[in-house]
């Protein structure tokens, strides 16, 4: 039983409490978000420009029935 409860006292001061090493690293988070953030629109940019290229293409491809 006092084992039981040490570990719900160490899990609940974990969940509460960061552990005293994560105060001198604060901006470790920050930077994974802008890293993860800048991959993300990266990705979606070269996506959008083959998609644009693919979606003229088809467009261009439909006839109108309008003689030029």
């Amino acid at each position: 039983m006092k084992g039981l409860l040490q570990r719900v006292q160490h899990r609940a001061r974990t969940w509460i409490a960061p552990p005293s090493g994560a105060s001198t690293d604060t901006g470790s988070a920050t930077t994974d978000w802008i890293l993860i953030i800048m991959v993300s629109i990266t990705i979606a940019t070269v996506v959008g420009g083959i998609l644009i290229g693919e979606f003229t293409t088809a467009a261009e491809s439909i006839d109108l029935g309008v003689n030029r």
